[in-house]
């Protein structure tokens, strides 16, 4: 996967993955998988919305107590994310359907 990435992609990727580890998080990036993970920390909509900027990411998990529905929607319209994991969302029942509706796969786990 890295290497069909342009070197700005791979660049903006490792900026967006450091501030991922620095908040607590993690990820795997490899040539078969790209996943990140914030499931055991509560990020606000500013530190969520840099997770749109990530390139060729399939799946994302979150802890999503602090995220307005707004950033979800940004996220979920990552080109090529195939998978939205939330925890401890805020949303009600309608508004899971209207990201759903978005772009990737929503899924919302009991943590």
């Amino acid at each position: 996967m890295t290497n069909h990435l342009s070197p700005a992609s791979t660049e903006k990727n490792e900026r967006i993955l450091a501030r991922v580890e620095a908040l607590g998080g993690g990820f795997v990036w490899d040539a078969e998988v790209f996943a990140v993970t914030l499931m055991s920390v509560a990020i606000i909509d500013t530190e969520a919305k840099a997770l749109a900027g990530l390139v060729g990411v399939q799946q994302i998990a979150m802890d999503s107590s602090k995220t307005s529905l707004a950033t979800l929607c940004e996220i979920a319209a990552i080109p090529g994310l195939q998978s939205l994991v939330l925890c401890n969302p805020t949303l009600h029942e309608e508004e899971v359907k209207l990201l759903s509706a978005v772009g990737a796969e929503v899924e919302i786990v009991e943590e």
